[in-house]
């Protein structure tokens, strides 16, 4: 059975929340040995957060992003722990962490003090704002970065405040440039023999989401502005309330479509319409035939419209709702969903692999997410330690 592309690489996550943990979890997932270490007796911050299973009291927020790793506690302030953590880097191939990089100085666990110990190692961190500019020093959460990312000018109505997005995309993007830059940092080391250090930050992943608008404004200079349900493209692209109060996303725009799409609403008068009839018209006279299809779309419930839109070769789907969506069969049947076996939470599903390789798939499953510090004593005889230094570094509460 395959083990993964990235069998036999090791990696060390020294992290909390989101970010890095989910861009280890993807390492993971691949085939990766990730060790992840935590602090002892309180680990990971999300360890705490809710909501919690009703079997085991386990935080679904550390299960969303923790598959497939074995946890280690260390006290890093202790100069035992500390000489655990080098042996283990000596060990290991690539380092990530999304701590401040004071935080990591003062602990000499930034990329100068870990390339004389492993001048191999690919060393990764994330921040909140980059390693540069008057904003370095800011905490890296993902509303503050939403804010300052540009994307929350264009989420929501124009006459109404700000509308965050509704999850924390500045930090699942930007673990997951890592996770690519990681990958991209093993292949070159392969080829020259250098280790290197690589940083992304929350601010880089909301930009990343971002290059249409950010390409348009750049040429232009002219902002982009919240449209409500709508778009910048002329309708009937858009999002469009229906019958039952649920909702149609159409991506139906150009002037080849047109008629089809006059002929799904039984509108054929439409077509040739001196406002409507090329799709600088429909630009131009945007609010008009918003009104009028506002009127149209409503007389029929979703489904009806998906199914009648689709059969006049529209782009058409239903706005799904996360109950949709999961009730739905194609996050299944594509293996989006991964179900772990968890030794207190019972079965736990998460969102799974997102990348298939069918010469050496990801087996997500292959391991649950792990118990606090779950795996101190096997890393540590993995690292050479004797029974006995074992136990010398538990009592000594360097380890947990």
């Amino acid at each position: 059975m395959s083990c993964g592309p990235l069998h036999g690489v090791k990696v060390i996550e020294v992290a909390h929340m989101l970010s890095t943990p989910l861009c280890t979890q993807l390492l993971g997932d691949l085939g990766a040995d990730v060790v992840k270490v935590e602090t002892i007796g309180r680990g990971d911050r999300s360890r705490e957060g809710a909501p919690f299973s009703k079997v085991g009291n386990v935080s679904y927020t550390f299960l969303s992003r923790n598959r497939s790793k074995r946890s280690m506690c260390l006290d890093l302030a202790k100069e035992e722990g500390k000489g655990v953590m080098y042996k283990l880097v000596e060990a290991s191939d690539v380092f990530l962490h999304n701590l401040r990089r004071n935080t990591m100085a003062d602990l000499a666990l930034d990329y100068s003090d870990l390339k004389k110990v492993n001048p191999m190692l690919i060393y990764g961190a994330i921040t909140g704002f980059g390693d540069k500019g008057p904003y370095k020093d800011l905490p890296g959460q993902d509303m503050q970065v939403q804010a300052m990312s540009g994307i929350l000018s264009l989420s929501g109505y124009p006459d109404r405040a700000n509308t965050p997005i509704g999850t924390m995309l500045g930090d699942s993007a930007a673990g997951m440039l890592m996770a690519f830059g990681v990958v991209s940092a093993l292949y070159n080391r392969d080829r020259t023999g250098e280790g290197q250090e690589l940083s992304t930050s929350l601010l880089a992943g909301s930009l990343a989401l971002q290059p249409a608008t950010i390409g348009h404004y750049l040429g232009t200079y002219d902002l982009p502005v919240k449209r409500g349900m709508r778009s910048y493209l002329p309708p009937p692209y858009g999002l469009w309330a229906c019958k039952d109060g649920k909702e149609i996303a159409i991506s139906n725009y150009r002037d080849r479509d047109w008629t089809g799409f006059c002929t799904a609403i039984e509108r054929p008068d439409l077509v040739d319409h001196p406002k409507f009839d090329t799709q600088q018209h429909r630009r131009e006279n945007r609010e008009d035939l918003t009104e009028l299809l506002e009127g149209i779309l409503s007389t029929k419930d979703r489904d009806e419209w998906v199914k009648i839109l689709r059969e006049n070769g529209q782009w058409v789907v239903p706005v799904r709702d996360y109950a949709d969506m999961f009730n739905d069969v194609d996050v299944w049947e594509n293996d989006l969903i991964a179900e772990v076996e968890h030794p207190a939470a019972g079965t736990v599903k998460s969102f799974g692999a997102p990348v298939k390789f069918f010469g050496t798939p990801a087996t997500p499953e292959r391991q649950y997410h792990p118990l606090l510090g779950e795996h101190t004593r096997d890393i540590l005889g993995e690292l050479g330690y004797s029974d006995e230094e074992t136990e010398a570094l538990f009592q000594s509460k360097a380890v947990g």
